[in-house]
């Protein structure tokens, strides 16, 4: 029951923001996919953010919650927020693991992903070279598995308050290096951050994972932000790694932090459910600051 009426109230976000917001087209193997598309529409060669909702939200709802919006404005960068089929994503994992509403059987959201960057660097919006992606639970493990498929696309990549499917991680064979940011709560109860055998890999042994792909070593540095609001329940480590150019992996662990996106700026939505939500860091900047100084 909590599960359903976490969900309930994503959807209702979606519904309110996706009435106020207009939507893009793009047909992909027979298939319309809508996304939204904030910042510069017209053609720059800007940098541009793939970010991808949670289960049952949408690329409207991910917007308002994640604050994109704001921070395509303020950076004059673009931010592609598309939308799941069945509000999920095809992010690796069998239909039966999923915890919310699954996407329809035969979903390649790894084809219209890829398309979906391509058509924006083919209309002169994005720089093919600074393309990246994030992705925030469902749309993080989707995050993950872009990057063990078409790492060729991104520069960056930021999976937040997600696991790395367990079948992804053992199919994974990234074509290539790319800078990575993995955040995660440690009283998540949706995404735990322990490891869960033969389904997921939580954030110690995910970083693991990408460690030994990245030719990372060990620790290079370790620090705790300034705790900015301590009635949030939580703070914030960042631990580096001595790692090649161009391969830098960082870890963001929020201690006490619930399955929410961190934000000083957006205000704070059923912690008595999801956990509480960091009030130290605004997570869209975070992760605008890590892709444009990889």
């Amino acid at each position: 029951m909590r599960l359903i009426a976490a969900m309930s109230f994503v959807m209702l976000l979606a519904i309110a923001s996706s009435a106020q917001a207009q939507g893009e087209r793009i047909n992909v193997q027979g298939v319309e996919r809508t996304y939204l598309l904030v910042g510069q529409k017209k053609p720059a060669r800007l940098p541009l953010i793939l970010a991808l909702h949670g289960n049952r939200g949408s690329g409207a709802q991910f917007a308002r919650y994640a604050g994109w919006d704001e921070l395509a404005r303020q950076e004059n960068i673009l931010v592609a927020l598309p939308d799941g089929l069945n509000r999920a994503w095809a992010d690796g994992r069998p239909q039966a693991q999923f915890r919310g509403k699954p996407p329809p059987p035969g979903t390649d959201d790894v084809a219209f992903l890829a398309a979906l960057v391509a058509h924006l660097v083919q209309q002169g919006y994005a720089d093919p070279t600074r393309v990246y992606i994030t992705g925030l639970s469902n749309g993080g493990a989707m995050t993950y598995r872009m990057l063990c498929e078409r790492a060729d696309l991104f520069a960056g990549a930021a999976p937040i308050i997600t696991n790395l499917p367990d079948a992804v991680a053992r199919a994974c064979r990234p074509s290539r290096r790319v800078p990575l940011l993995v955040m995660n709560g440690t009283a998540d109860r949706f995404a735990p951050f322990a490891s869960q055998s033969g389904l997921t890999l939580g954030h110690e042994d995910a970083l693991a994972f990408w460690r030994r792909h990245n030719g990372c070593g060990e620790i290079d540095a370790r620090r705790t932000l300034p705790d900015r609001d301590p009635t949030d329940g939580s703070t914030v480590a960042v631990t580096s790694y001595a790692c090649p150019a161009n391969a830098r992996v960082l870890s963001y662990v929020i201690a006490g932090g619930g399955h929410q996106f961190p934000s000083i700026a957006k205000a704070p939505v059923l912690e008595n459910l999801l956990g509480p939500r960091n009030r130290d860091i605004e997570g869209s900047r975070t992760l605008w600051d890590f892709f444009r100084h990889p």
